[in-house]
């Protein structure tokens, strides 16, 4: 990420998704950090029934998309990466109610 984070400034990075069906759209942010990039998914689809929490979901309230303590992504190409997965498995779960750990 070539993105320089000054003390006090907002920077982050606004993408949307197609899912790999074409019929769905998600909008993400990626918020940079000192050593890490946040992910967040700012809109969705909806849940089609099925429960919003956040340990089937892998997604805070607040929108942050859940990864695992230091393995947060480091690069704005991973985090799109697994922004774009995140994505797929949403669709997935809404539709089978099946949560992968």
């Amino acid at each position: 990420m070539n993105t320089k984070i000054v003390k006090g400034m907002f920077c982050s990075t606004k993408k949307i998704y197609r899912s790999k069906n074409g019929s769905h759209y998600f909008t993400f942010k990626f918020i940079g950090r000192v050593n890490h990039i946040d992910v967040f998914c700012a809109k969705h689809p909806s849940f089609n029934g099925q429960s919003s929490n956040p340990r089937k979901t892998h997604l805070f309230h607040s929108g942050k998309v859940c990864f695992i303590a230091g393995r947060e992504p480091k690069t704005q190409a991973r985090a799109e990466e697994l922004a774009a997965q995140w994505a797929e498995y949403f669709l997935d779960y809404r539709q089978t109610g099946k949560v992968q750990n």
